[in-house]
């Protein structure tokens, strides 16, 4: 294709990407659980839980905001169970999660925050609370006092999105975390500080209640996948021993480096017969995500959970404004 062509080609996938993201952007959530209370013959999750917040505002909101989201990060960590609270600003989007061509990898990478500069978009946040276990997120009060804030910045705001989700299984550069005790000791100690300047993936999908057992058991073994893999890998031609968690992705190339963190949420309770997931991972650059759903290892796992999803798949890109450990 001539450059011309190629120009008209991304000119009409953005004109699409747009429509897609303003479908987006007038829903409080997408691929999300709504719910934090346990449903007729539901019971209370056990274990670490996250209190998961999607909110929008409008730009001249965001100072006031972010004061009364430290003022919470501060009045949280003085309550019983407290593990973590990360707040994260949505910047843009995944295209290679979606296959599309690798010639549109990373287009979309600040489609937000460059909308929102332009005030044609509001700003997308993203909230994660974690604790110890159901009971203390309950007695934190954490759902009123975001619901006080939000209502303050109209009705943009005061439709928001909260559901509780528990964690399946997560991982980082050293290991795999599965058992309740191991996924608390992750949750304490959450690695993207904004001083990291880390890129935080989360992508939203849905599945049918009745599958989610078989999907917990194939999307942990997606995520030790994507948490082991890496590009130039051992027997590649340009392999360096020297770089064993692989190299710098760029648009040029199709290396990447290790995720930095990967996590699998699934919400506690179901809705309309279906249970959704959140795929919570950072990475260190962009070009890291998104070359690594190029690598055919990634590709071919995950094929095993597409006949699964009926919503979705939506990943968004973000960057951590605010992170509270314990």
């Amino acid at each position: 294709m001539n450059e011309k062509g190629e120009t008209m080609q991304r000119r009409d996938f953005l004109k699409s990407a747009a429509l897609a993201a303003g479908a987006v952007a007038a829903m409080p959530g997408f691929a999300t659980a709504g719910r934090i209370e346990p449903g007729k013959g539901e019971k209370a999750p056990e274990g670490p839980v996250t209190l998961y917040f999607e909110c929008r505002l409008m730009g001249q909101h965001k100072d006031n905001f972010l004061d009364e989201m430290d003022k919470l990060a501060k009045e949280m960590k003085k309550k019983r169970g407290f593990l973590s609270m990360s707040l994260k600003n949505m910047v843009g989007d995944s295209t290679m999660v979606k296959n599309y061509p690798s010639n549109l990898k990373g287009v979309l990478k600040t489609a937000y925050l460059d909308a929102a500069k332009q005030n044609t978009m509001p700003l997308f946040y993203s909230l994660f609370l974690r604790f110890e276990n159901y009971r203390d997120l309950k007695k934190s009060k954490a759902s009123e006092f975001f619901a006080r804030v939000m209502k303050k910045y109209g009705p943009i705001s005061k439709n928001y999105h909260e559901g509780v989700y528990v964690t399946v299984a997560a991982g980082d550069r050293k290991r795999i975390y599965t058992s309740r005790k191991e996924v608390a000791e992750f949750l304490r100690s959450q690695k993207d500080a904004p001083r990291e300047d880390l890129l935080t993936v989360n992508n939203h999908v849905g599945i049918f209640t009745k599958d989610k057992k078989t999907f917990n058991k194939e999307s942990t073994a997606l995520l030790k996948i994507a948490q082991d893999t890496f590009r130039p890998a051992k027997g590649d031609y340009d392999y360096n021993p020297r770089f064993p968690e692989g190299q710098p992705g760029s648009y040029q190339n199709r290396h990447y480096r290790k995720a930095v963190t990967t996590e699998i949420l699934q919400s506690a309770f179901s809705e309309g017969g279906k249970t959704h997931y959140l795929f919570h991972g950072t990475w260190q650059t962009v070009w890291d995500h998104e070359n690594s759903h190029l690598d055919i290892r990634f590709r071919e796992a995950v094929m095993t959970l597409f006949p699964y999803i009926v919503e979705g798949p939506v990943e968004p890109f973000y960057k951590t404004v605010i992170l509270e450990n314990a």
